[in-house]
């Protein structure tokens, strides 16, 4: 190449170079604003993903308030509790037939779900559909309040921090009961009528109008449970919560109570055949069936919560599920010598009474039905305060008192029990045998439901207050299945002293205000 050609090769070279300035600074730019956009981008997915987060967060708090509230007032509608409520009587439109519990977080938080114009106001009510009260627009926030004269005065919540800044955050809880019509195009039955008061049957777990119930018609739910009716009141508790923020919760449980009301009888033999053999032999010892809780419980110490006396003044000292089961019992009763004058209460002397299908029918339809006696023993063994797992034949003991006159409890036993010496209050069931001696006591029901035998041995000075049922649903050989039909129940009585077994309709029907289930759920959208 000679020296003009390479003078215009540099010439070129140079002209490319200085049409290439500054692409490295556009690249520079091109990609600082790349990174800018991703960064941004990230900021704004970090702070959507942060507000969604933050409104989920709000969302639970307001959901778990929702069902705190739901929780107390479930928890205060029993007669354990260290504030009990008022429950409702009568159905909206009644005098006080609308509780509220209410729970504020400070002087400045007013709380009052009757007024319309408080921030708090109750805009589900008139979706209640009550038969007596004016209904709202299905989909559409009340705008009326529940009727002044229908509502008791607000309870107040015992909750933690209740009344202050960290309370928690749901508002007020409602109480009501519930009709056939108020769930709007969900009737419980629709054969019957809107008004008609709804109850809950703990053995067939079922809700039913209680115009439908055997033996009617009864006004109340609580009317054919007196009447020994497998019935109780369903309630329907309604919860409010509402967040700083803002997000409110509301949800509905619908509640029931057990609903056992024990046939009469200081003593249930409930089954064919029955047999007491042997008989307590002592002077002292006797069963009567007058009934001791006309004034309170009858007893030196009762439970917190007030009763009145619910069953019939008087019953069975000893009932029976048939014919051959009066028989043997008042045989042995009237075996040398003649004991006949221990054993009092309703009918002759001594008193034992057939209740059974041949008789007066007391001990017919769920109670001789080995199947819906079995359900019934089941949803007790689901709300127990204690349970003990034992064997048949290789029993078990209590490992303390089977609750207390303050505290009764629920306790269920898988298998036999002994008992022992034992004191307690409350419910007691043994699927197995349950033994015991002279010495023990027990204020309350107990329920010995599918093995069906009891037996005592040695004399002493305790007693039973209430009631004691027995009933055989379960075959004696393993696998100890289940009976078509009830067998023989069995007791034996080795000794007495001074020993009783006394009828208390207070104590017969605690384990009826001591649970409150749930039988549905549900959100609300108001």
């Amino acid at each position: 190449m000679n020296r003009d050609q390479l003078k215009f090769s540099r010439q070129a070279s140079c002209s490319k170079r200085r049409n290439e300035r500054g692409m490295a600074l556009i690249l520079v730019l091109m990609t600082v604003l790349l990174v800018s956009a991703i960064g941004l981008g990230i900021l704004f997915m970090a702070d959507t993903e942060t507000s969604i987060n933050g409104n989920y967060r709000d969302t639970q708090v307001a959901f778990f308030a929702m069902r705190s509230g739901l929780e107390e007032a479930r928890d205060r509608m029993s007669s354990k509790s260290i504030a009990p409520l008022t429950l409702p009587a009568s159905m909206p439109g009644s005098a006080n037939a609308i509780a509220y519990v209410i729970n504020s977080a400070g002087s400045t938080d007013v709380v009052d779900p009757m007024n319309m114009a408080n921030a708090y106001s109750d805009s589900e009510f008139c979706q209640e559909n009550f038969a007596t009260l004016t209904s709202g627009t299905p989909g559409v926030a009340c705008t009326v309040a529940p009727p002044t004269s229908s509502v008791m005065a607000y309870a107040n919540s015992i909750s933690p921090n209740t009344n202050t800044g960290a309370a928690l955050k749901y508002k007020w809880v409602r109480i009501t009961l519930k009709q056939n019509g108020t769930i709007p195009g969900a009737p419980v039955d629709a054969s019957q009528p809107s008004s008609t008061p709804i109850c809950f049957q703990t053995a067939a777990n079922q809700e039913i109008p209680v115009s439908l119930i055997p033996g009617g018609p009864y006004p109340s739910c609580k009317a054919a449970q007196a009447a020994g009716q497998d019935a109780g009141p369903v309630y329907l508790v309604t919860s409010l919560a509402v967040t700083p923020q803002g997000t409110r919760r509301m949800g509905q449980h619908e509640v029931a109570g057990l609903t056992f009301t024990p046939p009469p009888g200081a003593l249930v033999l409930n089954g064919p055949s029955a047999s007491f053999s042997p008989i307590p032999s002592s002077i002292p010892f006797f069963v009567n069936g007058n009934d001791n809780a006309s004034s309170g419980w009858g007893v030196t110490s009762a439970p917190p919560s007030a009763c009145v006396a619910s069953g019939p003044a008087q019953v069975p000292s000893i009932s029976t599920g048939d014919a051959a089961g009066v028989t043997n019992v008042t045989n042995s009763i009237t075996q040398s010598p003649d004991r006949s004058a221990n054993y009092t209460g309703y009918g002759g002397t001594p008193s034992v009474v057939n209740e059974g299908p041949t008789g007066t029918g007391a001990l017919g339809g769920a109670w001789s039905n080995p199947v819906q006696l079995d359900n019934f023993v089941s949803s007790l063994a689901a709300t127990a305060d204690a349970t003990y797992t034992c064997g048949i034949g290789t029993p078990c003991s209590p490992s303390g008192p089977v609750g207390t006159n303050a505290d009764p409890q629920i306790t269920y036993v898988d298998g036999d029990f002994n008992y022992g010496n034992s004191s307690g209050a409350g419910v007691l069931i043994v699927t197995g045998t349950l033994s015991f001696n002279g010495a023990a006591s027990f204020n309350g029901l107990i329920l010995v439901v599918g093995q069906g035998v009891m037996t005592e041995s040695g004399g002493g000075n305790g007693g039973f207050n209430g009631m004691v049922f027995i009933a055989k649903t379960h075959s004696s050989t393993s696998p100890y299945s289940q009976l078509a039909t009830l067998g023989a129940p069995q007791i034996s009585w080795n000794g007495g002293g001074s020993s009783f077994l006394q009828y208390n309709s207070c104590w017969a029907n605690i384990g009826n205000t001591m649970r409150y289930s749930v039988v549905a759920k549900r959100e609300e959208m108001y």
